[in-house]
């Protein structure tokens, strides 16, 4: 299929054909959220990660133009302004600048980071086969049911409590480093974080360079907590993630210095350049940059990368922004501070007509609960297109007004490009 061949754009939506990645961590069989959203029957035993909603190179979804599938990325490659709109594309070089997800986490992803623009262009250099494109990856992850993730570095005075909780965790990264933790001194925030650094670098380091003692340090906070009549979440956590990797694993000290979190139906976290994190368990929607970059260092098989890691982690505190007010609100609007995408949750009551206009942009719709009827060229019949729960749709910016109809209930989530001036 050349660009010549590519069937033009029509003032019209399009429903897309998106593809599924079946990552180890993902949920399987009955438990299977992908499946059971999109209304197909899971294969047995296969694990059901990611839907990936977008234009990304390693897995574009297709565009139904009358029975022809269309990529996505050749496409708007083909048709950027008529698809995009005049302003996304001149700013993002005629790409889309999102790439939108289901994530289904039956088990623990690995604890990783996202660099910023420099890094990944630096990154991308030197090793494109780890880290495939040149683009940052700022995330925002909503939950569908509920989420419990690790994300960011604990406060000064938690990471002093668990240091003293765990003395197996501070014996394995040193005294000398731990000392400057656990002063009874309060130091001033600067060197607070300078501290941090240290411990966590160290940490890093040092499990890299002494994986026997890691392993033998690992079994003995093991061997404690079993003996425990009442264990914490993290500690349970702990216990079955040690099940899992048996071996010189950092993320199984690496993960007592994370926030553990929860989120419940509606809400989100945006995971900024430099955060630390790992889903742990449960369903989202996610919406990120258009990059696939993941810089790991536990908890995982795969390629793990710790001294680019400890150069691209923030060493600040996370201050954690809950966002989204619950299940309840009838439009919520995430705000990031990411320029490439803005998400909003649409819950719409049974009989509900509501007006929508492109502004000249791209938006992209997922039904995730329900259906609605999309509606557009006022006064023509045949104008209108079912989506149903588990389907996505394309709105080229060519289009301009169009509604949203429901007989029942429904819920979905509309992404779109934020415009500033």
């Amino acid at each position: 299929m050349t660009l010549d061949t590519l069937p033009p754009v029509e003032a019209r939506p399009y429903l897309l054909k998106n593809s599924v990645q079946h990552y180890a961590w993902g949920t399987r069989g009955n438990q299977a959220f992908i499946p059971n959203l999109l209304g197909m029957e899971p294969e047995s035993g296969l694990p059901y990660a990611e839907l990936w909603i977008g234009a990304h190179p390693k897995a574009p979804s297709t565009v139904v133009v009358g029975d022809m599938p269309v990529p996505l990325d050749q496409w708007i490659h083909a048709y950027p302004v008529q698809i995009l709109g005049s302003e996304i594309a001149n700013k993002f070089s005629n790409q889309l600048p999102f790439l939108f997800k289901v994530l289904s986490a039956g088990e623990p992803l690995s604890i990783q980071v996202h660099p910023n623009k420099a890094q990944a262009k630096a990154l991308h250099l030197h090793d494109p086969a780890h880290y495939p494109d040149a683009n940052h990856k700022p995330e925002l992850a909503i939950a569908l049911d509920s989420l419990t993730a690790l994300m960011g570095i604990k406060p000064f005075a938690e990471l002093q409590e668990t240091l003293r909780r765990y003395p197996e965790i501070a014996d394995f990264i040193g005294a000398r480093v731990c000392a400057g933790i656990l002063d009874p001194v309060t130091p001033a925030p600067q060197k607070q974080q300078a501290l941090i650094k240290t411990l966590f670098s160290t940490l890093i380091e040092h499990a890299i360079a002494h994986e026997k003692e890691l392993v033998r340090a690992i079994e003995r906070l093991a061997e404690r907590l079993n003996k425990s009549s009442s264990l914490e979440e993290s500690e349970m956590l702990f216990l079955s993630l040690k099940a899992k990797y048996t071996g010189p694993d950092v993320g199984l000290f690496a993960m007592f210095l994370l926030n553990l979190v929860h989120l419940t139906e509606g809400q989100g976290l945006f995971t900024a350049a430099g955060t630390p994190h790992a889903y742990v368990k449960g369903n989202i929607i996610e919406c990120m940059a258009n990059s696939d970059n993941v810089v790991r260092v536990g908890l995982t098989d795969k390629f793990i990368d710790p001294e680019n890691l400890v150069e691209i982690i923030d060493y600040a505190p996370a201050s954690l922004a809950v966002l989204g007010n619950g299940p309840d609100s009838a439009e919520q609007i995430y705000q990031t501070p990411a320029s490439e995408f803005r998400v909003s949750r649409l819950a719409l009551n049974a009989s509900t007509a509501r007006q929508e206009t492109t502004e000249n942009q791209l938006k992209l719709f997922l039904v995730t609960k329900g259906a609605v009827i999309v509606r557009w060229n006022a006064g023509s019949e045949n104008a209108g297109m079912l989506v149903k729960r588990g389907q996505s749709i394309l709105i080229p910016a060519c289009l301009g007004e169009f509604q949203l109809r429901t007989e029942t209930s429904a819920e979905l989530f509309k992404v779109e490009v934020p415009i500033f001036d």
